[in-house]
């Protein structure tokens, strides 16, 4: 297992997904943040894969996702919103 540890917003979505997929068979340690954890079903038993819940736009929600992370891949729609927020 690789000690780098990579933050993956958008982590539910198809292209999220499958990014943290190819990190995982890299052997990285990922989090995958969501804001529904539904969404993570296809990364959440994936080895090296932690599960965070937030949301870009609420600061407070990142903080445990961010913590000791030294990369992150920012996935999201390219709504106003999002541009705004990355």
């Amino acid at each position: 297992m690789k000690n780098s540890k990579i933050l993956v917003s958008g982590a539910g979505g198809q292209s999220g997904t499958l990014i943290v997929q190819a990190l995982a068979a890299q052997q990285y340690q990922v989090r995958a943040l969501v804001r529904n954890t539904a969404k993570a079903q296809y990364v959440a038993d994936l080895p090296g894969v932690n599960v965070y819940t937030g949301d870009m736009t609420v600061q407070e929600t990142l903080k445990a996702a961010l913590e000791g992370v030294e990369r992150a891949m920012l996935i999201s729609s390219a709504n106003d919103r999002m541009v705004e927020t990355q």
